[in-house]
């Protein structure tokens, strides 16, 4: 009775991953042009910070608070967004990022409301090279490739722009639509 309950486990869970492997659909989109240097070229951000050390970030209160060792951490690195910002992405579940920004002039944290957790794109992409969170020094341009804030069903490339301490979605191009027949 035992071996015959293992097999159908076994049967269970080899149709399983089969299932999984086959539902993986398969985008061809141009990630090189769709992520390309003149994205991030039409937000430019002011003269990068030069400054010896980052100022400390401020955690005392709300997510700040809860993520205070790694923010500390991270935040002494050189920024890397928008001129004197630095993105920290904290791993927040499987393949999924919830992103800080830190401004390292000021020390304030910002948890932007309009990317509370970005997911990344679930599908087969076969050579691209890219990251759900693709940013630059230089560029006020933050582009996730997923979906953002849990809103499945609507994955695709998201394009923000960080102005007066907020995230502007500017531009959206939905998966099925530049990924062509997989």
């Amino acid at each position: 009775m035992q071996l015959a309950a293992m097999a159908g486990v076994a049967a269970m869970a080899t149709t399983s991953v089969a299932w999984a492997q086959a539902e993986i659909p398969v985008c061809s989109a141009p990630f090189d042009t769709l992520l390309g240097k003149q994205i991030f070229d039409a937000q430019p951000s002011p003269a990068p910070t030069t400054a010896a050390r980052p100022t400390a970030p401020i955690v005392t209160h709300g997510r700040a608070k809860l993520y205070r060792t790694l923010l500390r951490e991270r935040a002494k690195q050189a920024p890397n967004f928008a001129g004197h910002y630095t993105i920290i992405e904290i791993g927040c579940g499987a393949g999924a990022r919830c992103p800080a920004i830190v401004d390292a002039q000021t020390g304030k944290v910002f948890f932007p409301p309009e990317l509370r957790v970005a997911e990344a794109l679930l599908m087969d992409v076969g050579e691209a090279d890219f990251e759900t969170l693709n940013y630059r020094l230089d560029s006020r341009v933050l582009v996730v490739v997923g979906t953002p804030n849990e809103n499945f069903g609507r994955e695709g490339i998201y394009y923000y722009v960080w102005r007066d301490d907020q995230l502007a979605l500017f531009r959206f191009l939905p998966a099925a639509k530049i990924c062509g027949p997989g």
